[in-house]
């Protein structure tokens, strides 16, 4: 009975934890999905904008000819007569000179536009405006005779129809600032407050901001951007799209079907599996422990393979899906405003166009003529490095596929335009820092499974012994503080600096993508790094050295008596007082020209000496330091082994005739063997960790000499912002120093560290 009840309680453990791993799972899944395609949204909007943007530069270049012959009026109206409202030429104080035969506004001069062109550089500007409640683009150049010419043009409605044909987005555009403005025609019933509260987010922010509302249509996500005036200085207008959660709604869904199935299923084979096992023990107590282990781990196998297959294969592939449509759009905007660019033979350098198209939509673009390049913002040595991953050829001779850029990914679009071909990049970081959430998490998933199958194991091999079950729980219990302390802060950090090590990370980059062994390749080569490990060899030498010292300084303070207390209490005050108090103390005792140390040598004839700015002699104050900082750690442990050799040992010895140094050599070192070991092992890894005077004294000059290893680490992760280059250099330090630590085992004998087991 008491045996069905534990099964029975080891059943619903793991239900409810496999249960509640996949919920979270669930969980991040969507609202992972749910932020990426809100983003994805954002960057239509971009594209948006720059549309206008481009909209905007080509009525430049139509007032263009006005630069050079302010005559050139008449023939500017002709040329845009297809699409103007009303044309007008004033002096400068605002009187009407000419109206090409359109009716102008009477408040025209008076306008905020007409006075900026008024301080205007005298080049064309163009901007979005609205007029008898719908919206254009005005345009308008201070002339060199001082007039100005300003024209309403019918263009904006263009740009509508191309969005929503394009982008599948009806644009939405309201006209003011954030707290003044006029909701389009068609646009849904929003809270005033709302929308000033998004507008304000998204001036603030300089990029799309979206907010969620509420109609009778159900939920609903408006995104915004701010539009600026052709001094981008005031904002003129929001551009504004409204889409519906119900877009990706599906996709969320069908991953969730897929995470809940599996659960429900890996859950279902792992009670069952679970089952079989707990028979088997029953009928074989004596079974094999490796067959134990294998029926514990292929119960939870299902679980793990799923949530791994999950993780690193379809939900990349579901957001793939997202990004590679929404680049599309995106190239197919930028293609159209590429083809009216080369059509109107615009002033304006292809350089000029693609910069204004990088700073709109933080994208990559190319463009290049008979295979040799003609503009991009990107460099033709960062373009040598594009890696072609896949292509495909789509409609209309389109080509799509996915590259590496310098290691990051990218999705591009190329096409032919009359005999350019034009190649949009868009970097994928958000794709992936979203899917690698995910992976943290599969990974934490995966973990816990493994740690459920090996509980579940133990309770199952032991099920006949509830005694044995409840004080081994009782005592993890107690454990557990611990261990969780040693997880988070010791094996937690060890696992995500090798994690690290083979990114490209950094602190100031959105992008961090996968590298391989490229940072422990360069580490090779990486002169610097060797020449700070050498530095660090060198400077551990102080470790024999400090602690031969120590080690006659505890053997003279243990035949001290009661003045030992006061000794190791005087010894002891370098460990526990500040490092960077006491090392400014040594900056001082250092100083070449009236430091107490040179004073000293000064006394026996010895000139000063640059202990600090000599490379000859920087490196040797380090350990110096070290030394000091040293001795009284190792003096107790010492002190704490001489006391734990049983007197019977010497008490004979003496007997026996044996000399001082005699007793020394034979009984004292060879009984302190396994404290020496601790002291020699636990100091050779903290000269290796050396950074506080390093850092305080010498910043790892001069020239160099004192720039150990510990400290170039440090530089490479938080100067030069290479985290995962740093973690690599980690590791290979680490790797060194268990070699190091190897050897010292080897070298003291089996029975110096067995003593610690």
């Amino acid at each position: 009975m008491k045996h069905n009840k534990l099964l029975i309680g080891l059943f619903i453990f793991v239900a409810l934890l496999m249960l509640s791993g996949f919920a979270i799972l669930n969980i991040y899944a969507a609202d992972g999905y749910s932020k990426y395609a809100r983003e994805n949204e954002a960057s239509l909007l971009k594209s948006m904008k720059l549309n206008y943007l481009n909209l905007a530069a080509d009525i430049d270049n139509a007032l263009y000819p006005l630069v050079d012959d302010p005559q050139a009026a008449g023939g500017v109206v002709e040329n845009l007569s297809d699409d103007i409202v009303f044309a007008a030429l004033y002096d400068y104080d605002g009187e009407l000179l000419e109206d090409f035969g359109y009716s102008v506004p009477d408040d025209l001069p008076s306008s905020i536009f007409f006075e900026n062109l008024t301080f205007s550089s005298g080049l064309p500007r163009a901007e979005i405006s609205r007029f008898n409640d719908k919206l254009y683009i005005q345009a308008g150049i201070l002339t060199l005779d001082d007039t100005v010419f300003i024209v309403l043009l019918n263009r904006f409605g263009d740009l509508l129809e191309n969005t929503l044909e394009i982008y599948d987005r009806e644009l939405l555009v309201y006209y003011g600032d954030e707290n003044s403005f006029k909701a389009p025609a068609g646009a849904p019933e929003i809270d005033k407050a709302t929308l000033g509260d998004l507008f304000r987010r998204t001036m603030n922010s300089q990029r799309p901001e979206s907010a969620e509302i509420y109609s009778s249509n159900g939920g609903l996500i408006i995104n915004a951007l701010a539009i600026y005036d052709s001094d981008n200085w005031d904002v003129i207008s929001f551009f504004s799209t409204v889409t519906s959660p119900a877009l990706w709604k599906r996709s969320i869904d069908s991953l969730a079907v897929f995470i809940w199935v599996s659960g429900i299923a890996s859950l279902i084979f792992a009670l069952f599996f679970l089952y079989i096992y707990f028979k088997k023990v029953q009928k074989d107590p004596k079974m094999k422990k490796s067959a134990r282990f294998l029926y514990g781990l292929t119960a939870f196998l299902p679980a793990i393979v799923l949530v791994a297959v999950f993780s690193y294969s379809i939900y990349g592939e579901s957001l793939t899906g997202i990004s590679e449509t929404v680049a599309l759009k995106n190239s197919m905007g930028w293609f159209g405003d590429v083809e009216r660019f080369l059509e109107v033979k615009s002033p304006e350098s292809p350089s000029e166009f693609i910069d204004r198209s990088r700073g709109t939509t933080g994208a990559n673009f190319v463009m290049r003529q008979g295979g040799s390049l003609l503009a991009s913002n990107l460099t033709q040595k960062r373009l040598s490095n594009l890696e072609t991953i896949s292509s495909t050829v789509i409609e209309g001779g389109i080509v799509k596929g996915t590259a590496k850029l310098n290691d990051v990914l990218h999705t591009y679009v190329t096409r032919e335009i009359s005999g350019i071909e034009a190649t949009v990049l868009y970097e994928e970081t958000s794709r992936e820092n979203t899917v690698l959430s995910i992976q943290f998490f599969a990974i934490g998933m995966i973990l816990t499974l493994l740690v459920i199958a090996v509980v579940s194991g133990f309770i199952i091999n032991n099920i006949q012994s509830s005694i044995l079950i409840k004080r081994t729980f009782i005592g993890y219990g107690f454990l557990m503080p611990a261990l969780v302390h040693l997880i988070w802060w010791a094996v937690g950090p060890m696992g995500f600096a090798l994690f690290l090590a083979f990114r490209r990370w950094s602190i100031v980059d959105a992008a961090k993508p996968f590298v391989g062994l490229e940072n422990f390749i360069e580490i090779f080569g990486d002169f610097k790094f060797w020449n700070a490990l050498k530095n660090t060899a060198v400077y551990s030498i102080y470790v024999p050295i400090g602690m031969f010292i120590s080690l006659l300084l505890a053997i003279a303070v243990n035949k001290l008596g009661k003045l030992s207390i006061v000794l190791r209490v005087l010894y002891y005050l370098p460990v526990v007082t500040a490092g960077v108090a006491t090392t400014i103390v040594w900056r001082w005792i250092f100083n070449r020209d009236f430091g107490v140390l040179n004073f000293i040598l000064g006394l026996v004839g010895i000139k000063p000496i640059a202990w600090l700015e000599s490379p000859q002699f920087a490196l040797i104050s380090m350990m110096i330091i070290g030394i000091w900082s040293a001795i009284g750690s190792q003096l107790l442990i010492f002190l704490a082994g001489l006391q734990g050799i049983p007197k019977d040992f010497y008490d004979a010895a003496s007997v026996d005739g044996a000399s001082k140094s005699k007793i020394f050599l034979k009984i004292t070192l060879p009984l302190l063997k396994p404290t020496s070991l601790f002291v020699l092992v636990t100091s050779v890894i903290g000269s290796f960790q050396v950074f506080t005077p390093i850092y305080v004294l010498t910043q790892g000059g001069p020239l160099r000499s004192t720039d150990v290893v510990f400290y170039h680490i440090w530089q490479s992760a938080w100067v030069d912002m290479r985290m995962g280059y740093a973690a690599a250099q980690s590791w290979i330090l680490f790797l060194l120093l268990a070699v190091l630590t190897f050897v010292e085992f080897k070298l003291f004998g089996k029975e110096s560290w067995q003593a610690y087991f």
